[in-house]
C-alpha cells in the first residue's frame, strides 16, 4: 500500500546561528538575534504551521533525526570559517530528504566565496568590477603595479557575509596600505584577502525571486545622511545605519539605473543558480554601468535592521509578505502549497 503524500506542510523547523552576547569584534555578524527568530516563528505561527527552533550546532544531524520537521526554513549561515560554511545545513539536510527554502550547498558555496563569483559572473557577461586574491603576503607584490595611478580599492575577506572584515579603512590607494590591510584579514579572517576596484557610484541592492523565471521583488539605494567623497557601506555605517544611511526607494533611481540593475540581478540570480530568493548588492562606475559586487543567497530577515525587510516596507509589502512569499516559492519546488 503506498503511503499517504500530503499536500500540506504541517510543521517548520527555523534552523539558524545565534548571535553571542558580548562580542565585541565582527565574528558573529553574520548571525541572527533572537528577535529576528521569534519574529519568523510568529510568522510560520500565523501560517497555520507548528514551528521548531532548532539552532544549528554540532549534534545538528542527530537533532534532525529526533525532531524531523516536515519542511525547514534555512537561515543558518555555518560554523567555522571556511567557504563551505553556508553549505553545511543544506546538505544535511539533503541527506535526510528534509526539504528546506533556499539554494543549494553548490550555489551558497559558490557566492559566499567573492572572487569566484566576481569571475563567474564575469563570464556569464554580466559587469563586475576587477578583483583580485592572495593567500598569503609574499602574493601581494604581484599586485604592486595597480597602484602606479591614483585608483581606489576595497581590501575584504574572500568568503564572508554582512560586511564581515569591511571597515572604513578597508578604502585604500596605496601598496602599503594594501599590504597592511591584507596583512590584517589574512591573520584576523584565516582566509586569501580579495582587492577589489572601488566604485565610486550609487550602491543599489535588489532582491530576485522565484525558479525556473525569477522576477525582480524590488530594489533600494543606500546613501550616507552626511555626504563623503567616498561612501562604503562599511561595518561602522551598517552597525549605526539610522543616524548613518538612508534607504531610498527605488523611485529614487533613474529609470535607466532601475532597468540595468534589474536584468543584471536577474542575470546573476540565473547565472549562480540561485532558488527561492537572493539579495544582490550593486555599485555604478562612473559612467553609470551597474557591477554586481556581491551575492546574498541567504539574506538577513530581521524585520528591524536587515536590509531585504526594509526594501520591503519601502515599496509598502508587509513583513508577512516577504516571509509567505519566501515559504510560497520553496513549497512550490516541492510540489506542494501554503494552507
Amino acid at each position: 500500500m503506498q503511503a499517504v503524500k500530503y499536500l500540506f506542510f504541517r510543521s517548520i523547523g527555523i534552523i539558524f546561528n545565534l548571535k553571542k552576547k558580548g562580542v565585541a569584534d565582527d565574528s558573529c555578524e553574520e548571525y541572527d538575534d533572537l528577535a529576528t527568530i521569534e519574529a519568523l516563528s510568529a510568522e510560520i505561527k500565523k501560517l497555520g504551521f507548528k514551528p521548531l527552533l532548532i539552532e544549528q550546532d554540532y549534534k545538528l544531524y542527530r537533532r534532525l533525526l529526533k525532531t524531523r520537521p516536515d519542511f525547514v526554513l534555512n537561515i543558518a549561515e555555518g560554523l567555522g570559517v571556511g567557504r563551505f560554511r553556508e553549505s553545511q545545513v543544506p546538505a544535511i539536510l539533503e541527506s535526510l530528504g528534509i526539504p528546506y527554502s533556499g539554494s543549494d550547498p553548490i550555489a551558497l558555496g559558490i557566492a559566499l566565496d567573492k572572487y569566484l563569483t566576481n569571475v563567474l559572473l564575469k563570464n556569464s557577461g554580466i559587469a563586475v568590477p576587477a578583483a583580485y586574491t592572495i593567500g598569503n603576503l609574499a602574493e601581494a607584490a604581484s599586485l604592486r603595479p595597480l597602484f602606479t595611478g591614483k585608483k581606489l580599492y576595497i581590501v575584504k575577506p574572500r568568503w564572508e557575509g554582512s560586511s564581515k572584515g569591511i571597515f572604513l579603512h578597508s578604502l585604500v590607494s596605496s601598496f602599503a596600505a594594501f599590504k597592511k590591510q591584507a596583512q590584517y584579514i589574512l591573520a584576523a579572517y584565516r582566509q586569501p584577502a580579495l582587492l577589489e576596484e572601488f566604485l565610486p557610484g550609487d550602491e543599489i541592492t535588489a532582491a530576485v525571486y522565484g525558479n525556473g523565471k525569477p522576477q525582480l521583488l524590488g530594489m533600494m539605494r543606500i546613501t550616507p545622511r552626511r555626504k563623503t567623497k567616498f561612501f562604503l557601506y562599511s561595518q561602522e555605517n551598517k552597525r549605526d545605519w539610522k543616524t548613518k544611511i538612508i534607504y531610498e526607494p527605488s523611485r529614487a533611481i533613474n529609470v535607466h539605473d532601475r532597468c540595468a540593475v534589474k536584468e543584471a540581478a536577474v542575470g546573476a540570480f540565473n547565472a549562480l543558480g540561485l532558488r527561492d530568493i537572493a539579495r544582490i548588492d550593486f555599485r555604478l562606475d562612473r559612467h553609470g554601468i551597474a557591477h554586481v559586487i556581491d551575492v546574498n543567497p541567504l539574506p538577513g530577515l530581521s524585520p528591524a535592521y536587515s536590509d531585504l525587510p526594509i526594501m520591503c516596507a519601502l515599496q509598502n509589502k508587509s513583513y508577512a509578505f516577504l516571509i509567505r512569499l519566501i515559504l510560497q516559492q520553496a513549497f512550490r519546488r516541492y510540489g506542494r502549497s501554503l494552507r
